[in-house]
């Protein structure tokens, strides 16, 4: 992926669009505003880029919620520390 694109990769898209039903068609739409310039594996790189992202946290998440015997991310005071680390990292 081009540096250029990896050092705005943040700002490509609202991280509520990445867990929204149709973030590839918000992502796609961000990144072609941004770059309209990029070729069309380009624009596949950065979208398989993201929803890899969105893989990595669903499944820290459904951890996190097996963890703590819970159907979502846990509040009690034990977990804060985990929850802090999963908000960062996603």
């Amino acid at each position: 992926m081009n540096s250029t694109i990896l050092e705005h990769i943040n700002e490509l898209f609202d991280s509520y669009d990445l867990f929204a039903g149709k973030y590839k068609e918000k992502i796609r739409s961000s990144i072609t505003k941004k770059f309209p310039d990029l070729s069309k594996k380009e624009i596949k790189e950065i979208e398989d880029y993201l929803g890899s992202l969105y893989e990595y946290c669903v499944k820290y998440a459904v951890l996190l919620a097996d963890k703590y015997k819970t159907p979502c991310l846990p509040k009690g005071e034990e977990a804060q520390k985990e929850i802090s680390e999963y908000v960062s990292e996603c």
